[in-house]
């Protein structure tokens, strides 16, 4: 719970509290009133404002759940299927996977994998469109494949861009990046 509903609650808490109060001590029926209407109101604006502060933030939580249902990250598997590095690409357009050299810098470095030499220095591209990732083939020499959730292994065509979804497995020559 955030600081602002905390408050919130406290202070339409406090004005019951005071209208109950206000009920059992006080006698005199015209402080009781002015302490009824000044408690009402407090608890009324700030029920209403905890309302709209809700409603405002729930929007927002939805669109970051969507988000997170997407790839965030690629995740470099061993032969075991165990991680072994993580790019985190939420928030990025493009990324260049290949082997980084002194002419050429790479955003996602397979060079000193177990299987780098299999990797060309510009082997594919990760590009981020109307919400969803795609990867290309950069006419590479041992190709892409993905394998999809339902176990399923596609060869990436050099012609057209392939979909890139939460729990796919990419695999650049025979080095694995899982899709989480």
């Amino acid at each position: 719970m955030n600081g602002k509903r905390l408050a919130d609650i406290m202070v339409c808490s406090f004005s019951v509290a005071i209208i109950i109060l206000s009920y059992c001590y006080v006698e005199q029926k015209t402080t009781r009133m002015a302490l009824y209407a000044v408690a009402g109101t407090l608890f009324c604006l700030f029920f209403i404002l905890a309302i709209v502060d809700r409603d405002r933030r729930g929007r927002p939580r939805r669109r970051k759940r969507q988000a997170q249902r997407g790839v965030h990250a690629l995740v470099l598997l061993d032969e075991e299927n165990r991680a072994v590095t993580e790019w985190n690409i939420a928030g990025k357009t493009s990324l260049l996977i290949g082997r980084d050299t002194r002419r050429e810098d790479v955003d996602i470095n397979l060079a000193n994998t177990a299987f780098g030499g299999m990797v060309d220095r510009q082997h594919a591209v990760l590009n981020y469109t109307a919400g969803q990732w795609y990867i290309e083939d950069l006419d590479s020499t041992n190709g892409i494949r993905i394998q999809k959730l339902d176990g399923r292994i596609y060869e990436v065509s050099r012609t057209q861009p392939c979909k890139v979804e939460k729990g796919d497995i990419l695999f650049i020559g025979l080095t694995k990046l899982a899709a989480e």
